[in-house]
């Protein structure tokens, strides 16, 4: 058969790896033809209710039915609509938003009190999909350039947009039936974002590996899970990182059989990496960077590479720094924004005006400010938008937060500009403890005064029980900037 989408991988897959697990959530495991043939019966059903290709079909489905939703996504490939994922993490009104946006007809989920006022056509529950293969559309005669999903950005700092990903997009990266049989992949990422829905969730389809998903995160379970079912490979985002490194017990978890440790989506601190090279030195760490946007994607390819603060590999020929004027810059060791091409590019849906200002001419505008420095390698220097003007000098957040996560208490530090009547800005941060340590702001603020120009030092720092997160583990600035506002009017006043 022709493989023009990839859901037609998966067929492929299913002739070639038959019985070979494909998805594994630890309450199930699917095979590939078992993902093969529950695609068609649903892709059927949800045709027999009435879809046609273009339809948005919401999926609000959680990590504890990871199955299910790798399904569900290649059940509307097969119907021909268009999938969009979306945290169960997220509230009633943030997933009413969402909708107005994506205007869902149908919606499969594990969480139906989510979606229980929103106006669907049809809304079945994970354990009742609707099942019809006799109504699945003639595959052949899908359109293999339609769009195929809709992604919700993370949110971090502003409101949800929707970035369109293609069928053609999503076929980057297939490689036939070839493929190394022995691979595994272990991960806790949501499969509603980018990196888990177009990486975790395509991976078996894209080059034939297993995907095994922790149902809902905690760090000693992780760790069992990397002992039970001997992974190649595990994929932890820097704050689930940094937590498996923080458990009493995770010494006593060796790793064995583990090959790659990979993680990615929000700066590394650096400590962790050395942390975790000591107490697994086999370990081929790498530390990867990427969007929902499109346009960039690349890791570290040597563990030189991922020891070095903020690095995220060779700057590639398809990714550009460029200042402010959209001019290239060429020398090393000058900051600017970075910028990605895509062959397929990305936009966002029903948002022309969002989609002027991050999409050019193939070339995405990542918001992501970065240098290289003398060996080619790109380091990132945070975001264009969190970088803080005190007193007329440019300040990135990133660098005082690796300054802060240096401190053998701090477990999680974000750093934002709060409002200044002389300097216009000033520094501010918010920093979360490790279990069992104990630290102050004065303490901390000393710290930083001894890694840290005098300018780059927070005047103000709060010590928060936890910090503010979205579904995929960011911390939200935006979350912390009128707290922090605050408490930085209140140390002036004291003072």
């Amino acid at each position: 058969m022709e493989v023009r989408r990839i859901s037609d991988a998966l067929k492929m897959r299913a002739t070639h790896q038959a019985s070979e697990i494909a998805h594994d959530d630890t309450r199930r495991q699917m095979s590939f033809a078992e993902w093969d043939r529950e695609a068609d019966e649903i892709g059927g059903g949800l045709a027999a209710a009435g879809l046609v290709p273009g339809d948005r079909v919401f999926l609000p489905i959680s990590n504890a039915h990871a199955v299910e939703m790798a399904i569900a996504v290649f059940a509307v490939f097969r119907a021909g609509g268009i999938v969009c994922p979306i945290n169960t993490r997220l509230t009633p009104n943030e997933i009413a938003d969402y909708a107005a946006l994506c205007e869902p007809r149908f919606c499969l989920t594990d969480a139906p009190d989510l979606v229980k006022d929103l106006a669907l056509a049809g809304c079945w529950t994970v354990d009742a999909m609707p099942r019809d293969i006799a109504a699945l559309p003639d595959q052949a005669g899908l359109d293999a350039e339609a769009d195929a999903e809709i992604l919700g950005t993370s949110g971090t700092t502003g409101k949800i947009k929707g970035v369109v990903v293609s069928h053609p997009d999503l076929m980057t990266g297939v490689t036939g039936t070839n493929m190394d049989r022995s691979r595994s992949t272990l991960s806790a990422l949501p499969l509603t974002g980018s990196g888990g829905n177009l990486g975790i969730v395509m991976l078996p389809a894209r080059g034939g590996a297993t995907a095994i998903t922790q149902p809902k995160f905690d760090p000693l379970g992780f760790l069992e899970l990397t002992r039970a079912k001997r992974p190649n490979l595990v994929y932890l985002v820097p704050s689930m990182l940094r937590l498996v490194l923080d458990h009493p017990a995770v010494a006593d978890y060796d790793m064995d059989g583990v090959k790659y440790l990979m993680t990615g989506t929000a700066p590394l601190p650096h400590d962790s990496v050395k942390r975790a090279a000591q107490l697994w030195p086999h370990l081929r760490i790498r530390n990867s960077y990427g969007m929902s946007e499109g346009g960039v994607g690349l890791g570290t390819t040597s563990q030189e590479q991922v020891l070095k603060p903020g690095c995220v590999g060779k700057l590639p020929a398809h990714m550009q720094i460029r200042d402010e004027a959209g001019t290239i810059i060429t020398q090393a060791g000058t900051v600017g924004e970075i910028y990605g091409w895509q062959k397929h590019p990305r936009r966002y849906w029903n948002d022309a005006e969002a989609t002027a200002a991050s999409f050019e001419g193939g070339w995405t505008k990542t918001g992501d400010l970065g240098f290289v420095d003398a060996d080619g390698d790109l380091i990132l220097a945070g975001r264009s938008k969190e970088l803080i003007i005190r007193g007329g000098y440019n300040i990135t957040p990133l660098e005082i937060e690796t300054a802060l996560h240096l401190h053998p208490a701090v477990q999680q530090a974000a750093v934002v500009g709060v409002p200044h009547e002389v300097l216009g800005e000033d520094i501010a941060a918010a920093v979360t403890l490790r279990p069992g340590q104990s630290a102050g702001p004065d303490e901390i603020i000393a710290f930083c005064r001894e890694h840290l120009a005098d300018n780059k030092v927070p005047r103000t720092l709060v010590v928060m029980d936890e910090m503010p997160l979205n579904p995929n583990g960011k911390i939200l600035k935006k979350d912390l900037a009128d707290p922090l506002a605050k408490a930085a009017a209140e140390r002036r006043r004291a003072a």
